[in-house]
């Protein structure tokens, strides 16, 4: 049995006008150009959920008291008012997002209309 090339079976076809490089710098240059804005985005998404995932280990950490019904600042106030030494990256991020309520709210907020 003598070996068969897929090319004996199916001929070649190259288009008219193109070689066979022509086309890829353009393609690798648009990738290039949009790598830049979605590693800026990706950076912020990634950031957003080290923020958030920190913010929930503040929820659930019992020591700085009870979180269900005040907000996470009432919260860090209240155990820095009582000598507890919440974390200040906890405050900062709070502050810093006062109008974002994945921030601001504890993790528990919307469970709380079940109790």
């Amino acid at each position: 049995m003598s070996q068969m090339r897929i090319t004996d079976t199916f001929q070649k076809v190259k288009r008219p006008g193109r070689t066979q490089k022509q086309g890829k710098p353009a393609q690798i240059a648009a990738k290039t150009s949009q790598a830049p804005a979605q590693s800026t985005s990706d950076a912020a998404v990634l950031q957003r959920q080290t923020d958030i995932q920190l913010l929930k280990q503040f929820d659930l950490n019992p020591d700085y008291g009870p979180s269900i019904g005040i907000t996470r600042l009432e919260r860090w106030e209240r155990a820095e008012k009582f000598g507890l030494t919440p974390p200040e990256d906890v405050r900062d991020l709070i502050v810093q997002h006062t109008e974002d309520e994945e921030y601001t709210h504890c993790l528990w907020n919307d469970y709380k209309q079940m109790l």
